[in-house]
């Protein structure tokens, strides 16, 4: 069997079971509800991505370059159109679209959208990267889900 076939099955299962099981939730208490443990999900869920990452990729720990390749590998397996940009200790992460936001707009549900990503967005992106560099910094300059044009994250290496 084509292994595209298969990563395009449990991808679209897994972004299917975020949905559902925060709708479900939504619907017995609240949508903020569902976000506070949503959010607690994501403070978990880049941990094992991260570390499955690193074993996938070989990767290291506590240097940038294996921390933006697995930025990179992560991204790209989720469907982001992103870029990002290396100088030194600093990491700048630009993401163009997001297949998160692009399921909010399909579903009528965009206005959501600033609130969802201020409680996922600053947990996520954090989480991952400390699984590489224990001591970074962590800033969102710009987000897609509050009108920028693009999403931009800034990582530095504590020294």
């Amino acid at each position: 069997m084509d292994t595209r076939i298969l990563s395009e099955y449990f991808k679209k299962c897994f972004v299917a079971v975020d949905g559902l099981w925060f709708m479900m939730l939504e619907k017995e208490d609240s949508f903020d509800k569902a976000l506070e443990i949503d959010s607690r999900v994501w403070e978990i869920l880049p941990k094992i991505q991260a570390r499955k990452v690193k074993e996938l990729l070989n990767l290291e720990t506590g240097n940038v370059d294996g921390l933006v390749n697995a930025f990179k590998f992560k991204l790209d397996a989720e469907d982001f159109v992103s870029e990002i940009i290396k100088k030194d200790s600093k990491i700048n992460i630009i993401i163009r679209e997001c297949p998160w936001l692009a399921l909010l707009k399909q579903s009528n549900r965009e206005h959501l959208a600033e609130k969802v990503s201020n409680a996922i967005c600053s947990v996520e992106y954090p989480v991952f990267a400390r699984e590489f560099i224990k001591d970074i910094d962590f800033k969102i300059v710009s987000s897609r889900c509050s009108g920028d044009k693009v999403c931009s994250f800034m990582l530095e290496q504590k020294v």
